[in-house]
């Protein structure tokens, strides 16, 4: 993983973000309509979320075939790369578990690879082995599901992410225990952002936007300006607690109030410490800015799980990494980049 590495080695250096903001959930802040007829906005559901791109375009044909180009993108990796639609390669990777390696596109390889990364850096914080979990928790609303300690720790022993292993030279990838599976939700999404930017931008668009779920890029400007993203308070939905301007940055945000489920008087979250088997305790809420959003998307997943602590201090050994982490008693915490006014 290319940006994923120690300060003196990473595309830009943590002085790079110089923001000043408290935030929990990122949404766009676009004009109000007809204060720019170039800017044209579009959305969409993939990946089982909000797909959105906005963009400055001379016509509306342009803007449509750019996002065209982005959609197809996003549901093209989708194919790759889902665990939950059959015959993607990562349902074959399952299939496989415990009985032998599968052969894999670079593209999916050069993903599952930088996954590894994470978790290794993050001592296994994030962890796309959490997928052998599956089916034990619900956030599904009026379908809510709570395991018993006793399920939990019977699935616990398959997630490991050190139980996958690649192969460099033949591209493949063996899930070594028998039902244990990988998940790519939390990764897969922020590479589809960057490559659905990509065939944006290869259409000659320079000033755009691209966000799946809490999963953002921005390119460029917002005719002359940068792009104005507002930051919602996290127990407050309709509170925005600040305003900043971005460009040509990738912004991450993964919080607890997203999919949960409370009871009896416990908010259960779907953002999971793979060394536990439930839901993380020490964030309400974690943000990241990185080069591109497949680093900012694990990477707010990972520090999530890890809180504050360890958390910064992961990011203080990340170029061109910067973090807010929202500790569980909602105090806020940044990495040195980052100034937060009235937090």
């Amino acid at each position: 993983m290319d940006t994923l590495n120690t300060r003196s080695s990473l595309p830009f250096g943590p002085r790079s973000v110089a923001i000043a903001f408290s935030l929990l959930c990122v949404f766009l802040l676009l004009p109000t309509a007809g204060a720019d007829a170039r800017l044209f906005k579009k959305t969409a559901v993939v990946m089982g979320t909000e797909f959105e791109v906005s963009l400055h375009a001379s016509d509306k044909a342009k803007a449509d075939a750019a996002f065209d180009a982005a959609l197809e993108e996003m549901v093209r990796i989708e194919g790759e790369m889902s665990e939950w639609m059959e015959g993607t390669p990562v349902y074959a990777i399952n299939k496989s578990a415990g009985r032998a390696p599968v052969r894999v596109s670079a593209e999916l390889y050069k993903v599952i690879s930088a996954a590894q990364t994470v978790s290794a850096l993050s001592g296994g914080a994030f962890d796309i082995s959490w997928a052998s979990m599956r089916g034990l928790w619900s956030f599904a609303e009026g379908a809510e599901r709570l395991p018993s300690a006793k399920e939990v720790a019977e699935r616990l022993p398959l997630v490991d992410y050190r139980e996958v292993l690649l192969d460099d030279a033949k591209k493949s990838v063996f899930v070594r225990k028998v039902g244990a599976m990988i998940g790519l939700g939390a990764i897969a999404k922020g590479y589809g952002v960057d490559m659905a930017m990509k065939r944006i931008v290869k259409l000659g668009i320079k000033d755009a936007l691209v966000r799946a779920g809490g999963d953002m890029r921005v390119q460029g400007t917002d005719n002359g300006r940068p792009w104005e993203v507002g930051i919602r308070h996290p127990r407050e939905k309709q509170r925005h607690i600040a305003k900043l301007g971005l460009t040509n940055i990738s912004i991450s945000t993964s919080g607890d109030y997203e999919r949960f489920f409370i009871k009896h008087g416990v908010l259960y979250h779907h953002i999971m410490d793979p060394k536990t088997g439930y839901p993380g305790v020490r964030s309400q809420s974690v943000t990241v800015l990185a080069p591109d959003t497949m680093t900012s998307d694990a990477l707010s997943t990972a520090l999530f799980v890890m809180g504050p602590a360890e958390g910064l201090a992961l990011v203080g050994r990340l170029k061109g990494i910067e973090a807010i982490i929202i500790d569980a008693s909602g105090k806020v915490h940044t990495s040195a980049g980052i100034t937060i006014n009235n937090p």
